[in-house]
């Protein structure tokens, strides 16, 4: 895989493409989980694009960060530390909009301002339209409650990872980018990002596709 994306005349895309136009009333729901710094960001927006102007159809990326718990509701809970863990997300309002996309209503998905290190609730307009929504986001496949609800959601599901040492580096350059730290961004990827990992791995076997990035490219 190179840069954590498809090539546009590939065999899968091809196949979602048809499959999205078959999907007759409702939107065609792809949902790409993997840990944190896989490359799924990448992986959703590209194939967005490329369904987009290659295959004629109107394709959106929903990114979950989004559904982060706000910082001021975090402190309330005491979990501003874990900030990033699966209990820091709004699992059930991350459903609801799962329920509205395939409602095909047009609505508000949040985005994550990593400025503001903040949800903003008027990020991504849906305009309920929409052939194909490719959601992407690390815990979306896990078993646990509400987030079985929103995996059962997705008519097609990708994973994509890379070995602990490719994401440790990808996270050190996020973190030190969002102003933390030396000291602070590796105890951020010790305490939080790994351990998250290994949970989020727990759901790989729910995919019709993995993908394995090396981080060689």
């Amino acid at each position: 895989m190179a840069d954590g994306v498809l090539p546009p005349d590939s065999e899968l895309l091809s196949e979602v493409a048809a499959r999205a136009r078959d999907s007759v009333g409702r939107p065609y729901l792809l949902g790409i989980a993997g840990p944190p710094a896989a490359g799924k960001s990448t992986l959703a927006q590209r194939l967005a694009n490329d369904l987009s102007q290659g295959h004629g159809l109107v394709a959106r990326h929903c990114p979950m960060d989004g559904f982060h718990l706000p910082n001021e509701r975090l402190d309330a809970l005491g979990l501003r530390e874990a900030k990033g863990r699966i209990d820091t997300f709004d699992a059930p309002g991350l459903l609801a909009a799962m329920q509205r996309l395939s409602a095909k209503t047009a609505f508000w998905w949040p985005v994550y301002s990593r400025s503001r290190h903040d949800p903003v609730a008027d990020g991504l307009r849906i305009n309920g339209n929409e052939d194909v929504c490719i959601v992407e986001g690390n815990y979306l496949f896990c078993d646990a409650p509400v987030w079985r609800d929103i995996g059962d959601c997705f008519h097609f599901r990708m994973f994509v990872d890379a070995p602990d040492e490719v994401l440790r580096r990808r996270l050190l350059e996020r973190h030190r980018s969002s102003g933390r730290n030396l000291d602070e961004a590796v105890a951020k990827i010790a305490r939080i990002d790994l351990p998250n990992a290994r949970k989020i791995r727990a759901g790989k076997h729910i995919a019709e596709v993995v993908i394995d990035d090396t981080g060689s490219h």
